[in-house]
């Protein structure tokens, strides 16, 4: 109950910027602490601002999480989330209907186009087209696979004239990809669009959750040659050495 009545307060105070969170030990350090999150945020409301970012494209959007926190920073602009899966899908479409500028599209984005079998998780966050590693399962559970789930998928420079064609021009795009692994196949089909993009949120891996995912410092090295450089680094989740898991990592364009 009196966690209940702390929630719409603590976004009341969010949306007139200011955080508050215990400065105690807390019980759980596997997960982001409070401090983190209200630097992420404050740094993510800064790009928004800065870069004069008019569209976010929401890539692995789940049920619209994200674009809850976007609103809730105080980002008033477009929203397009791009979900494959048909049941995260249809919870994701049922949100964006309360809010006239946040569009949702079911299809996978990666590097080629054509259709393919994402391996759908026991808890739908964790679903991904590769599949987890031993480590992902015995410390989240939620991430073994229950079953398999066709998909489309395009690439994002062939797909994104449609994407943004409700944004005032020129678009100047945020790009947030969540895929499991999965993202820097999602920049790849992207190459042919990023000079619109302004920023970017993806996250990285520093044990692998997934087969065949891309090491973090590879995925850096490769952001950094396509033009940008990180403006913050999130802790996502921690193993039981407290050693970070992944990250998320919020990046700008070179000027």
């Amino acid at each position: 109950m009196i966690e209940r009545l702390k929630a719409p307060a603590r976004r009341l105070l969010r949306q007139r910027g200011y955080t508050v969170f215990r400065d105690r030990p807390p019980r759980d350090l596997a997960n982001p602490l409070p401090v983190e999150l209200a630097a992420h945020r404050l740094l993510l409301r800064a790009v928004l601002e800065r870069r004069e970012v008019n569209c976010v494209i929401d890539v692995g959007a789940h049920t619209g999480g994200f674009a809850s926190e976007l609103r809730e920073a105080g980002y008033g602009g477009e929203i397009v989330s791009v979900e494959p899966i048909a049941e995260s899908y249809e919870a994701l479409s049922a949100r964006t209907r309360e809010d006239p500028r946040w569009r949702a599209h079911r299809l996978a984005l990666g590097s080629a186009e054509g259709r393919a079998r994402m391996h759908v998780a026991r808890q739908s966050n964790f679903t991904s087209f590769l599949r987890p590693t031993p480590f992902s399962v015995e410390w989240f559970g939620g991430s073994a696979v229950e079953r398999e789930e066709e998909v489309e998928v395009q690439r994002l420079d062939g797909v994104f004239a449609s994407l943004v064609a409700h944004v005032p021009r020129p678009p100047r795009v945020l790009l947030k990809t969540d895929t499991q692994g999965w993202d820097l196949e999602v920049i790849e089909g992207a190459r042919g669009c990023l000079d619109r993009v302004a920023a970017i949120q993806v996250e990285l891996s520093l044990r692998a959750l997934y087969e065949r995912s891309v090491d973090w410092l590879e995925a850096l090295a490769t952001l950094r040659g396509l033009g940008f450089r990180p403006a913050h680094l999130t802790s996502v989740g921690r193993d039981a050495g407290l050693g970070v898991v992944e990250l998320d990592c919020l990046l700008v364009r070179e000027s």
